[in-house]
Formats: structure tokens, sequence, C-alpha cells
């Protein structure tokens, strides 16, 4: 197998954004989950208040919410 060293330039690269992670600002759900549409996506939020009622940090919340938004098919 022959290697390549050509580099690809990623500048000219398009991401649909299909989602985002939001900051509330609301102490009881300090970040959730909004789909394309902004529409809130519901389990991951009751997933998230799940983890804030184990004790888990904000910062916790928010890291986990992004690795929902990788992971999550959001239409």
């Amino acid at each position: 197998m022959q290697e390549s060293t050509q580099l690809r330039d990623v500048t000219a690269l398009t991401v649909p954004r299909v989602g985002r992670v939001e900051k509330t600002g609301d102490p009881l759900l300090p970040y959730r989950l909004l789909d394309r549409d902004g529409i809130e996506v519901a389990a991951v939020s009751e997933f998230l208040l799940d983890m804030l009622a184990d004790d888990d940090s904000p910062a916790s919340l928010r890291s986990y919410a992004y690795e929902h938004a990788a992971l999550v098919p959001i239409c």
C-alpha cells in the first residue's frame, strides 16, 4: 500500500448544521440539545436531568450534551 502525502483542503468543506447545544441559564437544566429546527431533544434533556440529580457538575452535563449531539441522529 502506498501512502499519499497530498493534503486535503478542508477549508472548502461544508458541514450541515443538524443541531446545537444551548446554554439555558437555568441551574435546573444548564444545557440542552436542540435539533436542526431549534426544538429541544426531550430524551437528551431527561438524561441530563438524571445526571444533575446524581450531582454531576454543569460542565459534565455540557460535555454529555455535546457527545449526544455527535451520537444522536438529529433529523
